[in-house]
């Protein structure tokens, strides 16, 4: 069995890969991973997509951290990341939600309304 990877989070936190999956359509790799945080808060979106961005070579803005989920009183929490090719691939791909969790939702709404979509209807 292969040891699992390990990222550093800083501050006596870091996160343990559990699973990495290529997904050629999307062009991203998918990541689950379990961040340890004991007697610490949950690490933010900013922290997890620094840090995995450092870790796998790739530009912060083509990190998606999709979902957090913290176990109570655990110091547990299970991750699921997004990592892109591009900056572009992942603007095409991820839901405006997940791009206004990382203050980007502006840019794709802009792009839309310039393309001529993305309006609201009168």
């Amino acid at each position: 069995m292969q040891a699992a990877k390990k990222v550093e989070l800083g501050d006596g936190t870091w996160l343990e890969v559990l699973s990495e999956r290529r997904n050629e359509l999307l062009k991203r790799l998918e990541v689950e991973a379990l961040a340890h945080h004991e007697l610490k808060s949950t690490p933010s979106r900013a922290s997890l997509r620094e840090a995995i961005a450092k870790a796998y070579g790739k530009p912060a803005d083509a990190v998606y951290v999709k979902n957090i989920y913290t176990s109570y009183g655990v110091g547990l929490s299970r991750v699921h990341v997004h990592i892109y090719d591009t900056h572009e691939d992942a603007v095409k791909v991820e839901p405006t939600y997940v791009l206004a969790r990382h203050g980007e939702a502006e840019k794709k709404t802009a792009k839309a309304k310039q393309a001529g979509g993305g309006g609201q209807r009168q």
